[in-house]
């Protein structure tokens, strides 16, 4: 009889404890699918923002090696906008962090959600790897526009939908002019707009990748922890 108190107890406290951290891996999932959610939803808004501004630089650099660059003062100051701008990736970390840094990520225990989750924690180190490597392009195209145009005639970007000024309300004055109108100042603005094309490309391809990480996670959380 005492055999079987101590053998019941025992499975009794052992339910119990794999309830607590069922019930505390629950907890964690709905604090980390929050964030995704928000993630998600910031890396499209800024996928589009720099899709859209690569196409822009196009045509900034057309206009930029055309032979009549001084004649289109105007355009060069309202497509300097993106070359201007970094509309960089800001992750909310934050759970992932506490589940790393507390040993809590042990409450979950189906290997796909795990994989899944190891995953966009890679992607987003990446994503900050290359934006803090790269970061030097935008410091230098904005150092080349600060002596090439007056900024405050370059419209500011609608990144996100909450952004209250967009292009299309921008105003650009009639006084404006560019400082330098030199051929060379001409192409190493091309340049500029070409190597910045190249980083956001790149940046583009790594944040699809989280993106898709992303949806990943959302969906093992969801099938695992009945999430909403």
């Amino acid at each position: 009889m005492l055999f079987l108190a101590v053998t019941l107890g025992f499975f009794v406290e052992n339910q119990r404890e794999h309830l607590v951290e069922h019930n505390r891996a629950k907890q964690y999932a709905t604090f980390l699918h929050s964030d995704l959610v928000k993630d998600t939803a910031n890396l499209t808004e800024r996928i589009d923002a720099m899709t859209t501004g690569i196409k822009t630089m196009d045509t900034l650099i057309l206009i930029l090696k055309s032979v009549d660059s001084e004649a289109s003062e105007k355009r060069i100051y309202a497509l300097s906008t993106y070359p201007y701008s970094n509309p960089i990736f800001t992750a909310s970390t934050s759970t992932i962090e506490q589940l790393k840094s507390s040993g809590s990520l042990r409450y979950f225990r189906n290997a796909e959600l795990i994989r899944n989750f190891s995953d966009y924690d890679n992607n987003i180190r990446l994503i900050n790897t290359v934006e803090n490597r790269n970061a030097y392009i935008s410091e230098e195209t904005r150092k080349f526009l600060s002596q090439f145009l007056d900024l405050k005639g370059v419209p500011l970007p609608r990144i996100v939908a909450s952004d209250a000024v967009g292009l299309e309300q921008s105003f650009i004055p009639e006084t404006l002019k560019l400082y330098k109108k030199d051929r060379a100042q001409f192409d190493q603005y091309a340049n500029l707009c070409t190597l910045k094309q190249l980083d956001w490309r790149n940046r583009i391809r790594i944040m699809s990748r989280t993106l898709n990480s992303a949806r990943n996670l959302i969906l093992s959380l969801k099938k695992e922890y009945d999430l909403k």
